[in-house]
């Protein structure tokens, strides 16, 4: 009977050991650590040219803008009209050294009103939104419509079916640092979408493509995603390969959100079972009080999915990737993990009320109230887990500060703004102020920003 106890015990031991810690919280299971691995069923063995990849960089996933060690890019994000009835955006430049703003144009005498201009970019070519980052010493654009998987439509008419949705071609562009030598990379399929985000390595950039589906249900339309794949674009030879699909048929909707050495890092809401358009998009938002945060990272040297963490947070999240760790915070808990991407083990970094996480600056996390009650700043040292505050707002509305790029050891945001204020207390901004300054008075508080001379008024 002993031997039977034991056995049994060991057993149990061994069973639990394969989770750092679970809880049971309003019939939810709270996870840490969790080692599920799946690889799809496609020609992995097809793909051997990326298993010599050791490191990926995040690019971008954020419209219009990219910085580099010297300034700050930036799309305009609204079209003006041209002489000769054409709208255009415009690509401007602000230098950190000069503290000045310009258009990306060496032609002193340019207007920046025509198409000869550098610093133009028409409609019909470039969209509003358009992916904008810097490569191998390049400038990139990927001119694209925004991606709307997931979206609904009410009260569309129309029989409950699919059909293919239509969509304009996305278009890669290079050009060199000031502007010049602009030509057309690739230009991919019509028929399918290409995610809002980029990842290089070497000569190679990758991005997610999928076909997107109008699917009409008892009136409604609802966007969907099908053949969903990674391909790079190989920038000498301007051609296309396909890496891997990411098709997992988990029923998890995985949007990537970084990457670590040769991974990429996916993040998705687990409902614990298929759950349809109508119940994601409708007013009954049950299943999401009853779902998990799940974070997996997708190997592009054998195709396999690793789901390394999970955790219940029916109320609002916040999270980020650097180098090898995964940062997460949710609202209440008053606490910030630190993951371990190769490992999924996680340990609390810092606790603060404030923890709402914006982005990682240097080695520190810039963290906020979630509330936004408190709108300064609290930055916490992502490898000692050491909180230092700083009292830096923006000086007339109050609002915390705008970050907008970081450059080496400096950091442009928007310190002030020149606002109207309404009969109903709201306020009508009719000039933003840029400033930059450096991260360690940005970490102590200490106001010494120095004011850039802005032409077009930023983004």
């Amino acid at each position: 009977m002993k031997k039977i106890l034991i056995i049994l015990t060991i057993i149990l031991i061994l069973i639990g050991g394969i989770f750092v810690f679970f809880k049971y919280k309003n019939n939810i299971t709270e996870i840490g650590e969790i080692t599920e691995i799946f690889v799809p069923e496609n020609d992995n063995k097809k793909n051997n040219d990326n298993k010599s990849i050791k490191s990926l960089t995040f690019l971008t996933n954020k419209p219009n803008k990219a910085t580099t060690n010297d300034g700050y890019y930036y799309l305009s994000d609204d079209y003006d009209r041209l002489p000769n009835g054409k709208f255009a955006t415009h690509l401007m430049y602000i230098d950190f050294k000069t503290k000045q703003e310009i258009h990306l144009c060496n032609n002193s005498a340019c207007t920046h009103n025509t198409e000869d201009c550098t610093s133009v970019f028409t409609k019909n070519e470039f969209e509003i939104g358009s992916l904008l980052f810097v490569f191998n010493g390049k400038i990139y654009i990927l001119s694209k419509i925004p991606d709307n998987d997931g979206q609904v439509s009410i009260g569309v008419l129309g029989e409950s079916s699919n059909k293919t949705a239509e969509s304009k071609s996305s278009v890669l562009y290079r050009l060199n640092l000031d502007g010049t030598n602009r030509e057309k990379v690739y230009t991919f399929d019509s028929n399918v979408m290409v995610e809002d985000f980029t990842i290089g390595s070497e000569n190679k950039l990758y991005f997610v493509t999928k076909k997107i589906t109008n699917e009409y249900t008892s009136g409604n339309a609802y966007t969907i995603s099908k053949e969903r794949k990674l391909i790079y674009i190989d920038v000498n030879t301007k051609k296309e390969n396909t890496v891997f699909s990411m098709d997992f048929k988990d029923n998890i909707d995985w949007e990537v959100i970084g990457s670590s050495d040769n991974l990429l890092v996916l993040y998705g809401i687990d409902f614990g079972r298929k759950v349809s358009n109508e119940e994601k998009n409708g007013e009954n938002n049950e299943i999401y009080t009853k779902s998990s945060d799940v974070f997996a990272t997708f190997n592009i040297a054998d195709g396999s999915l690793n789901k390394i963490y999970s955790i219940y947070a029916p109320l609002s999240r916040s999270y980020t990737v650097g180098k090898d760790y995964l940062y997460y915070s949710k609202d209440g808990s008053n606490e910030v993990l630190k993951i371990d991407l190769k490992t999924g083990k996680s340990n609390v970094l810092a606790k603060l009320s404030q923890n709402y996480i914006s982005m990682i600056i240097g080695d520190k996390i810039l963290c906020q109230e979630y509330a936004s009650n408190d709108t300064t700043s609290y930055f916490v040292d992502t490898n000692t887990g050491e909180v230092s505050h700083s009292s830096l707002i923006n000086k007339t509305v109050k609002n915390s500060l705008d970050i907008i790029a970081v450059s080496g050891d400096e950091v442009l945001a928007i310190y002030d703004s020149d606002v109207t204020y309404n009969n109903d207390g709201s306020y009508t901004t009719k000039e933003n102020k840029y400033g930059i300054i450096s991260k360690s008075d940005l970490y102590t508080g200490k106001d010494s920003f120095k004011k850039v001379k802005m032409i077009y008024g930023g983004i």
